[in-house]
């Protein structure tokens, strides 16, 4: 008799402690449907794959052999497993979840990358890592990827922070970027400043063109929130922050330290103080 698979994510115990990086867009992402879908590809490629603890053909493999049971539904104990917002992950699967997209007939596009503890269910802080396309008409669409601080292997080494700045960049030069950052902390979907000011996640996306929605170790200012600021060549001198870089368009991407692990109390406060004429609340 077979068994019937719920594939359906339960939420976690405790929030986790996860890298994310989010690029948030007012921009019809349909215009440029082709090489977003080859940018997207690559962002798996570059960011979630090599958190897998096998290749993926090995996990694709293992998935497709795995007989359920009562006790094991998800697969083999302390494994993991790749899923899509469609289903099952394939080759087959993603190539035409990517085609979809390319041809602009995708408005919501998941990955995700799921840890099974040793009952063979989904660990303690539900998935390993994840990313995300979100065509929404109603608010800014949203690319996110998070990954548990964890299944970096004891740290998050300078070449993978620059791999996820890199990405940023050319995620928000491409989609035209209104806003966009990367933090490590465990406060889920609403950033940190979202939650200290009580500002709601509907309210914040609406705003997110002119407001900010946090002061970030990799801080995305779209064109309005930097000429809010002063301009691109005040933002560029005066930010206090380790590295400003000018993307174009009036879009600027700071950088508060070196280390994503290691940001001092003080540096965040000065560069809050920095961005707060374009900061929620």
């Amino acid at each position: 008799m077979e068994i019937p698979l719920d594939l359906t994510l339960p939420r976690p115990v405790t929030t986790p402690h996860v890298v994310r990086l989010e690029i948030d867009s007012f921009t019809d992402l349909r215009r440029d449907a082709a090489p977003l879908a080859a940018w997207f590809g690559e962002l798996v490629a570059a960011l979630l794959v090599p958190l897998c603890p096998a290749s993926v053909a090995e996990l694709v493999s293992v998935a497709r052999q795995y007989r359920p049971s009562d006790t094991t539904p998800w697969g083999p104990p302390g494994y993991a497993r790749l899923l899509l917002s469609s289903g099952d992950f394939t080759v087959e699967a993603w190539a035409r979840q990517l085609d979809l997209l390319s041809e602009g007939e995708l408005d919501f596009l998941r990955v995700v990358l799921v840890r099974l503890d040793d009952q063979g269910l989904p660990a303690a802080e539900t998935w390993a890592a994840e990313v995300v396309l979100k065509d929404d008409p109603e608010f800014p669409h949203q690319i996110v990827v998070t990954a548990a601080r964890e299944v970096f292997g004891g740290w998050i080494s300078r070449p993978v922070q620059q791999n996820w700045l890199d990405h940023l960049a050319t995620g928000a030069i491409l989609a035209k970027a209104a806003h966009g950052w990367i933090t490590l902390d465990r406060v889920g979907a609403r950033t940190a400043h979202e939650l200290a000011t009580g500002t709601g996640i509907d309210t914040a996306l609406t705003a997110v063109a002119e407001k900010a929605r946090g002061c970030h170790w990799a801080t995305l200012l779209g064109p309005r929130q930097t000429a809010a600021l002063g301009g691109v060549e005040h933002v560029l001198h005066e930010a206090p922050c380790l590295e400003a870089d000018h993307l174009g368009g009036g879009r600027i991407l700071l950088r508060l330290t070196e280390d994503l692990e290691n940001v001092p109390e003080n540096a965040e406060r000065g560069l809050k103080n920095f961005l707060e004429p374009v900061l929620l609340g």
